[in-house]
């Protein structure tokens, strides 16, 4: 038995939907792309956002370093809230804990003070791969501390805000409908 690939349609071609409808192709790929948000994304985002502003430095996600060096961001995920905005938006709010360690207390407040001032003048975070931003809500970062490998950390708190579509059915467009008026 020979196979074939599926057929690709063209992107004004109808597809089937969620529900076996026929969906356009506009509207298909526009729900792949509010489908395409996600909390890895939005983090590899601000890891960019990141490695942007501060290209020199290292950048860990996730798990603090057993033994971290100098010129190094955590960046973790704190909370994530969901609330309904309208039937048809979710806004998704974030925190996120960003860790600065550097060789004196100075270079970690010059470094935090530094990106807290990129957040605020862009306020907006290219989401890769899409486009749509993350909002930066508010930034704020505490007095660096002497950790236990002789190093400074600076923690900061990175609060964001996106709002994403919920996937909506879509129906095929009523065609050839004719109204016939009576007269008794």
């Amino acid at each position: 038995m020979e196979q074939t690939a599926p057929k690709t349609p063209s992107p004004g071609e109808a597809k089937p939907g969620r529900s076996g409808l026929l969906v356009s192709g506009r509207q298909h790929e526009a729900r792949q792309r509010s489908d395409s948000m996600s909390l890895i994304t939005e983090i590899g985002s601000i890891e960019a956002f990141l490695q942007s502003k501060f290209p020199a430095a290292i950048i860990v996600k996730h798990t603090e370093p057993a033994e971290p060096a100098g010129n190094t961001f955590l960046l973790r995920l704190v909370s994530d809230t969901r609330k309904s905005e309208t039937n048809l938006l979710v806004r998704t709010e974030r925190t996120y804990q960003i860790m600065y360690w550097a060789d004196d207390a100075n270079s970690a407040l010059e470094t935090m003070d530094t990106l807290s001032v990129a957040l605020y003048q862009t306020q907006l975070i290219p989401v890769i791969g899409a486009s749509r931003f993350i909002r930066v809500v508010s930034f704020s970062f505490a007095q660096p501390a002497l950790a236990d490998n002789g190093l400074y950390v600076c923690t900061g708190a990175l609060l964001t805000e996106a709002r994403q579509a919920r996937s909506q059915e879509s129906y095929e467009k009523i065609q050839h409908v004719y109204a016939q008026q009576i007269t008794i």
